[in-house]
């Protein structure tokens, strides 16, 4: 018994161990994440609201002839609920702006049924691949691709489209009125500086994004979707 005992201890005590560190590993990451709190952003120059839904935050856009949503979160109800507190109708939605396609950024797209869904064609070829998923039975066919450097004008807001690949393969960032950049999960932002986010599918590539984007950053308001919003370096 006792052989049995000096054998079959240290391999529990090993599993612990290995349990708690993969823990860590995956939880870790989570408890560094602040995200905007709901609420209208302050100082931004453009009407911009955002909603903390979980660990990340939506952007909600108002371009005078209807809203922009960048994101939609990672639980419909309680986006819902949270939009209703904030006096935001989904009607009001007229296009919906996707950096990509992870669980927590485009669960509550079936609300927001008046909407254009748009995202980077990279990403919108994951999903008519079968590598990933719209919730809510939505077709790729309703989105509307998006092409690296494209130029777009929503209501009276101006739009460019940045390829972003790194944390998906078909990541996109944002650029509003030259000034505003949404970076979905594209990097992380922590003490003054940009690095790659954790889970992220490719770092190398990730890094030649991120190099890309501190292009576009120069004086530029940083709205990420998990570490907040920051003026740009």
């Amino acid at each position: 018994m006792r052989e049995y005992l000096n054998i079959i201890l240290p391999l529990l005590a090993a599993g612990c161990v290995i349990g708690g560190g993969i823990t860590l590993y995956f939880t870790y990451p989570l408890m560094a994440m602040k995200p905007a709190e709901t609420g209208p952003v302050p100082d931004a120059g453009l009407p911009v609201t955002a909603l903390r839904s979980g660990k990340g935050a939506l952007y909600f856009v108002d371009t005078g002839e209807g809203v922009l949503l960048i994101d939609t979160g990672t639980n419909a109800d309680k986006v819902r609920d949270s939009m209703a507190a904030t006096g935001i109708d989904p009607a009001d939605v007229k296009w919906v702006l996707l950096t990509h396609t992870d669980y927590d950024h485009v669960a509550a797209l079936p609300l927001f049924e008046n909407a254009e869904i748009c995202m980077g064609e990279a990403e919108l070829g994951l999903v008519r691949a079968g590598k990933k998923k719209l919730p809510g039975g939505i077709s790729p066919d309703a989105v509307r691709p998006l092409k690296d450097g494209e130029a777009l004008l929503f209501g009276g807001v101006r739009v460019k489209c940045v390829a972003a690949p790194g944390h998906t393969a078909g990541s996109t960032v944002y650029l509003l009125n030259d000034r505003f950049l949404f970076t979905g999960d594209a990097l992380r932002y922590n003490n003054g500086r940009m690095s790659v986010h954790p889970y992220t599918k490719d770092k190398a590539l990730a890094k030649a994004s991120i190099e890309k984007i501190k292009g576009l950053a120069d004086g530029v308001v940083l709205l990420t979707s998990h570490y907040g919003v920051h003026p740009g370096s």
